[in-house]
């Protein structure tokens, strides 16, 4: 009884997760945030947060 409760919120949490990574993120996000190992080998270009921060 007790394993197929584990199982069961295992489970949801999974989904959960799932569902909050590719349905509530954003492509610009994950884009950005792909090239973040590549940046210690460009000059600095400001993201698109840092860009947000200046022009307020």
């Amino acid at each position: 009884m007790t394993s197929g409760i584990i199982t069961a919120f295992a489970m949801l949490a999974f989904l959960g997760i799932a569902i909050w990574v590719f349905i509530f993120k954003k492509k610009e996000d994950f884009d950005e945030q792909a090239h973040l190992p590549l940046e210690d080998d460009l000059p600095h270009a400001p993201s698109k947060t840092e860009r947000k921060e200046t022009s307020s």
